[in-house]
This record gives structure tokens, sequence and C-alpha cells, in this order.
């Protein structure tokens, strides 16, 4: 998948989850977790993957390696908002990093790992890494050139989950090797 990504994940994540069963539903732009404020301090996840008549999983998808530790807070709020969002199993923080480009966007697993660790929630991350493509002189490649996200392709897939158990489980799920 080459440019931002950002809309193309929700999009994948919500018809795959509508897809395991009739029983699910998905909130697409989930209502705040803090009711009666107004729109001043009011945070929204991506989407809310429900399961019968309850919300299920708070994702949260992003592409700045600075908003990692907000999106946490952001999943944080609807796990402890059990009067209106009681069902709410985990929350799924989704990544997506461009590997060799500026620092802003190279995330540290260290420093997201023990935030969500302090914060004692169940939550899984996916992080999608991307990195410059070689370019030739296709017509799709000469598109791709025309916009600063489309030169980048998924590199590796990585996931690390913290469970309500506090047992932690990671692996990756894709890794490309790099053309010498």
């Amino acid at each position: 998948m080459y440019g931002s990504s950002h809309s193309s994940v929700i999009g994948f994540l919500s018809s795959e989850w509508i897809k395991k069963s009739s029983d699910h539903s998905v909130l697409d732009g989930a209502p705040s977790p803090f009711v009666g404020k107004g729109r001043k301090g009011q945070k929204n996840a991506d989407i809310l993957l429900c399961k019968g008549d309850k919300p299920f999983i708070v994702v949260e998808v992003e592409t700045t390696v600075v908003k990692y530790l907000e999106k946490i807070d952001s999943i944080v709020a609807y796990l402890e908002n059990t009067k209106d969002y009681n069902g709410i199993g985990f929350g799924l923080l989704v990544m997506l990093n461009n590997t060799n480009g500026a620092d802003k966007y190279k995330h540290n697993w260290h420093d997201v790992k023990e935030y969500a660790i302090s914060k004692d929630i169940p939550i899984a991350f996916v992080s999608i890494e991307k990195r410059k493509a070689d370019l030739g002189d296709t017509v799709l490649d000469r598109l791709k050139r025309r916009n600063e996200y489309y030169p980048w392709e998924t590199s590796s897939i990585d996931y690390w989950i913290y469970g309500s158990d506090r047992k932690i489980i990671e692996g990756n799920l894709l890794k490309k090797i790099e053309k010498s």
C-alpha cells in the first residue's frame, strides 16, 4: 500500500471486522469518551469495533510519532469510561512509520511499550513500517513521485500485545528483505 494509508487502514480494519460476523458493527469516528464538555477537550478515536450491542475494541491509527502517547491516553479514556463504553475489551493502536525518512517519523518501541505498561491497560500495537521504494520509470512510478507519501512501501509489520493478565506477546507478521 502506497501513500499515507491512514484511511485505508481504518477501512481495512472496519471491513474485516464486519466480515467476521453479522453481529459485528463499526462506529467510524467514535463518540468522545468525555460527555457533556462540549467540543473543547474532546478526543475521538478513529473507530470503535462493536460486538452485538456493545463496543468491543477502541482503535486509533496514527502516522505521527509524537502523537503515540496521546493516542494511548485516548484509549485509556475509553477504557475508563465504563458507564458509556461498557464492553470495551482492549485498545488497538496502529502505528504507521517511514523508517528511512525524517526522525519525526521514527518511533521508539521502548518508550511506547513502557508508557502502555505504566497505564496498565489491555492494548495491542501494530507497527507498519515503510521505507523508500526503488522507483523506476513506469507510469505508476512517475505518479508515485508526485506526492511525498507515495514512494513509501511496507517493509515490516510487527505486533505487541499487553493483555489484561499482564502478559506480553509480540512478533513479526511481515519482513521484506532489502535489495542489495
